[in-house]
């Protein structure tokens, strides 16, 4: 009797584990498709792939076969982490469109899109100059790589409180309130290349132009930092980042509590840092391209610039993009995937939801809500006017992403900027140094 009632009880376990199971979708022995975005985006993007797995059973009949994690990764350390270990790299992940280059070097990391349909909305929806940045040519073939869905440049975040939409056309008119009131014009929010590149990439307001060239045509020589309006900016920079009123380096504190404790007036950032800024200054926060600033006499000396010309703070104008891990076991199902979470339609309700700026190329017109009164259309706004001010970041053929961000570069502009021990408070020991700079763009070394 006791055996008898053994082997139901053990009948029953056995019945119930397999409901479980099928309850769950028999997918426990599956690994997960795995989607990596924007820390700010994951819950949006996880709703969205949620949608997406009933849509597909909607349409299908079937379940979807793989359980959908989306995880929050730093875009621009995706690709080091693909690139390191392919294996645990997700299935679709983000990454700034200069990063193509590097995962599709030697061994390619990721796959290329063969989709017609994604083809075509990719062709569709972008813009030349995301167009332009999202094809690599792998043995002699060219391939789209990058599928596109944000797009971003930098702009200036600043405190109404103290600043009018007056004085923050100026990093003058902005150093004025600062010293009024005894604090700092600026924080920066990190000094590697890009969140410090407003300098870098400035340009004469009245003509738009600059002597500057980094990785011109895609060309790792066609690169040139030390012509005469270069030199004056470098100068005005060390004037106004020496000053105590002036712009700041990040710092211990953060950013964040420099501005809630208005201790700095303003952050040069992008849009993936609004909801920190919006959390730092509250209804204070106000959104503008960034300034201009106008060259003294003392900045000009030693070049040939006239004391007085104006110049306009760039900007890196860039696009995100999705990109596939080449081999993954759930290839057939990715593309499809990207159709969706690229879509003009998903674009718009990230904007709405995230405030990503849609890299589609008629977002400005078309989506109704980048027409309403709220500081997010007014992020969108001032984001899209930057890119009459910018350029794509460095792309191209390796080895130039590499050697502009990575080889020392932009520590040798911190300390211009800084006037490091002293040592280059002379246009002579600038100019060496911006030598140096462009040395290292172009060969990887001083």
């Amino acid at each position: 009797m006791r055996i008898r009632k053994s082997i139901k009880l053990m009948a029953l376990l056995l019945a119930l584990c397999m409901f479980m199971t099928f309850f769950a979708g028999c997918t426990s022995n599956k690994e997960p498709l795995t989607i990596w975005v924007g820390v700010e985006s994951v819950d949006f993007y996880t709703a969205k792939m949620a949608e997406y797995v009933a849509n597909y059973k909607a349409t299908t009949g079937e379940a979807f076969p793989y359980e959908v994690v989306v995880q929050g990764v730093d875009s621009a350390s995706a690709a080091g982490k693909a690139s390191d270990d392919l294996d645990a790299a997700a299935d679709i992940f983000t990454v700034p469109h200069d990063n193509i280059g590097k995962l599709t070097a030697g061994s390619s990391a990721i796959a290329p899109v063969r989709s017609e349909a994604l083809l075509a909305q990719i062709n569709a929806d972008n813009p030349d100059a995301f167009l332009n940045v999202i094809d690599m040519t792998v043995q002699g073939t060219e391939y789209t790589f990058g599928v596109p869905y944000i797009a971003q440049s930098l702009v200036l975040m600043y405190n109404t409180k103290y600043l009018s939409a007056e004085d923050v056309k100026t990093w003058e008119g902005i150093w004025k309130v600062a010293k009024d009131n005894d604090k700092q014009s600026l924080s920066l929010m990190g000094t590697g290349g890009y969140l410090d590149s407003f300098l870098t990439l400035a340009t004469n307001a009245a003509t738009g132009e600059s002597t500057a060239k980094i990785y011109a045509d895609g060309s790792t020589e066609d690169c040139y930092f030390t012509g005469d309006d270069t030199v004056a900016v470098m100068q005005w920079g060390q004037r106004f980042f020496t000053d105590d009123n002036g712009g700041g380096m990040p710092t211990d504190s953060g950013w964040e509590i420099e501005l809630r404790d208005e201790i700095s007036l303003s952050l040069i950032g992008g849009a993936w840092k609004y909801n920190a800024a919006k959390a730092a200054l509250g209804e204070n926060l106000g959104i503008a391209i960034l300034p201009t600033f106008t060259v003294t006499e003392a900045d000009v000396s030693g070049t040939s610039i006239e004391a007085g010309t104006v110049f306009q703070s760039g900007s890196f104008t860039d696009c995100k993009v999705f990109v596939m891990k080449k081999g993954s076991d759930k290839a057939d199902y990715l593309e499809d995937i990207l159709l969706f979470l690229s879509s003009k339609e998903v674009q718009e309700q990230s904007f709405i939801e995230c405030a990503n700026l849609p890299s589609y190329k008629n977002a400005m017109n078309e989506f109704a809500s980048m027409q309403a009164d709220s500081i997010e259309a007014v992020l969108a706004a001032r984001q899209l006017e930057m890119f009459e001010y910018g350029i794509p970041q460095p792309f191209g053929p390796m080895p130039q992403n590499f050697y502009f961000y990575s080889k020392g570069a932009p520590d040798l502009i911190k300390e211009i900027l800084e006037n490091k021990d002293g040592l280059f408070g002379t246009t002579t020991a600038i100019k060496a140094q911006l030598q140096a700079i462009e040395n290292i763009w172009k060969t990887g070394e001083k």
